[in-house]
């Protein structure tokens, strides 16, 4: 993990994903209007992708947003089904997607480590194979760690990490993803050295932490928050700059006096790449009603303290062009990039 102070020294503040480059700051009451949207109609059921596993953050955000969708009947008589394809930090599932039609029936989560992992591995699918749709959301972060360990606040944890150095693991969803930033701006500002374990989901991710196989993992919300309530593990801290509404008695870095350990990752919706401009506007016409529904407002956003921010069409391919030369930035301060 020493390899991430190179990186995150140069580079850490650009790294803030809510410091959007698009300029948007809709609290979800945007739209896309477009004469586009009315005149599209789908030739076939929806297969909506998810590139990680059941049960995890960006599982949990295409199933809400899915079945928001048909309790209002969005889709007319077309179904919408969520088909997990996991592995690679999003790999698998980008690889599939590129492979179906770019007639609007099929759409798939992303987030930005479908934007790193191409870069680091030099093969697979980069996002402009794809088609981007719209943002729907920022996602939160958080480090846990068991209940029953030594260290129980960020002041014990960063202690006992500088007192055995490299000893702590801390595990999270694949390599050079959020999960790994969030482990890197740790070792960078708090001045210790961690042993960063990639998984293939935050599920895995918790599992092995519960089972003792390492030491502490980097959750979102939604990811920890049962377990959590539970009393089986302890939320250190969150990483972006105020404390999380459903997690009100996390303290934030920033309050404990770190305030350079920020991060937030957005939720975006892609398609197939060669998506006509039709359908683009179809779904984020689609979206922007979604996000607007009390389930999503209240049920998903509220309750796993996430922040709305809708940022459609052609301002989301942007923002998504910002995103990834920061990251390409970023790989290649860290010797990362594929040659």
């Amino acid at each position: 993990m020493k390899k991430f102070l190179a990186l995150l020294m140069a580079t850490a503040m650009t790294l803030s994903l809510a410091a959007c480059g698009s300029g948007n700051n809709s609290t979800g009451s945007g739209s896309a209007s477009s004469s586009g949207a009315e005149t599209f109609a789908l030739s076939g059921d929806v297969e909506f992708v998810c590139p990680f596993s059941a049960g995890g953050g960006s599982d949990l955000y295409a199933r809400t947003a899915a079945n928001v969708m048909g309790k209002l009947g969005l889709l007319g008589n077309r179904s919408i089904t969520i088909n997990n394809k996991t592995g690679g930090g999003g790999a698998v599932g980008d690889a599939y997607t590129v492979t179906k039609k770019p007639d609007g029936t099929t759409i798939t989560t992303y987030v930005s480590a479908q934007i790193t992992s191409p870069m680091i591995t030099g093969n697979g699918i980069t996002y402009k194979d794809l088609t981007p749709i719209c943002n729907l959301a920022m996602d939160e972060y958080t480090i846990g760690v068991l209940s029953t360990a030594e260290y129980q606040t960020v002041d014990e944890f960063i202690a006992y990490a500088k007192e055995h150095p490299g000893k702590i693991t801390v595990g999270g969803s694949g390599s050079g993803t959020e999960d790994e930033v969030c482990t890197g701006l740790i070792e960078l500002y708090c001045g210790v050295d961690l042993e960063y374990i990639a998984y293939d989901s935050s599920a895995e991710v918790m599992t092995a932490m519960l089972g003792g196989h390492i030491d502490a993992g980097i959750y979102n919300p939604n990811e920890a928050i049962s377990q959590y309530e539970a009393g089986e593990c302890t939320l250190l801290a969150a990483f972006g700059p105020e404390r999380i509404s459903v997690l009100p008695d996390v303290p934030t870095f920033t309050e404990l006096g770190y305030k350079d350990v920020q991060f937030q990752q957005f939720r975006g919706i892609f398609g197939p790449g060669g998506m006509s401009e039709e359908s683009v506007d179809y779904w984020c016409d689609v979206f922007s009603k979604v996000i607007e529904d009390e389930d999503w407002t209240q049920g998903y956003l509220a309750n796993n303290g996430l922040t709305s921010k809708f940022i459609p069409g052609a301002e989301f391919s942007t923002f998504i062009d910002e995103e990834a030369a920061k990251y390409e930035a970023v790989l290649n301060a860290l010797g990362l990039l594929a040659q």
